[in-house]
Order: C-alpha cells, then sequence, then structure tokens
C-alpha cells in the first residue's frame, strides 16, 4: 500500500511540474492558456534538453560553459552580488591603513611585561 501512495505522489508532482512549466512556456511564448499546441511544448522541451547534453559535453571536452565564461544566467548574477559584497570593492582600498599595531602589555603584580 505505501507503494502505491508514493507512486502516486511521485505521479501528481510529475503533472504539476508539467503544467507549471507549460504554463510558463506559454506565457514566455505570449499566447494564452491552451494556445500551446502539444507538439510545440514537447518541442521547447526538446531543445532545452539539447542545450544541456551538449554544455555538458563540452564540459567533458575541456571547455568553459557558458555561464563562466560571462554568460548571463541568474545563478552567474547572484554569484557576481555576492562577490561583489563580499570583496569589498572600493570601500576596501578606501580604508585607512592602520600604523603598526600598539605592543600588548600583559601586567602581573607591580611589573607591566610589553
Amino acid at each position: 500500500m505505501g507503494l502505491k501512495k508514493a507512486v502516486g505522489i511521485v505521479v501528481f508532482c510529475t503533472q504539476g511540474v508539467v503544467g507549471a512549466d507549460y504554463y510558463f512556456q506559454t506565457r514566455d511564448a505570449g499566447l494564452g492558456w491552451g494556445q500551446l499546441s502539444g507538439a510545440q511544448y514537447a518541442e521547447i522541451v526538446r531543445e532545452r534538453i539539447s542545450r544541456v547534453r551538449a554544455e555538458r559535453a563540452g564540459l567533458h571536452a575541456g571547455q568553459v560553459p557558458k555561464s563562466a565564461a560571462g554568460g548571463s544566467t541568474v545563478w552567474g548574477e547572484m554569484a557576481s552580488y555576492g562577490k561583489s559584497l563580499l570583496s569589498g570593492g572600493e570601500q576596501v582600498a578606501e580604508a585607512p591603513q592602520p600604523e603598526a599595531p600598539q605592543p600588548i602589555c600583559i601586567r602581573r603584580g607591580n611589573v607591566a611585561d610589553c
């Protein structure tokens, strides 16, 4: 019985993901719900899969992926924000550099050891 429930959940979730992706693809194409045929949607999915396979094949051949070569992806853009925030950028260059640090003095009884 547990296997049937698990398979049912997987099928239900898959239908939800495919439905949402179909909606996003029709919206991006400027069409209304149901105006994108099943064959057109299948062609879009095939193109996306072939792009991923071609990129992976390029990675195995030692090529640099488009996202690392300066292509604009959402993840690449988010990573660039993190790099600019964490590196400090111009703020670090403008910060005054302190001179030699003051020595630390330890007082033991009446004697200061610096």
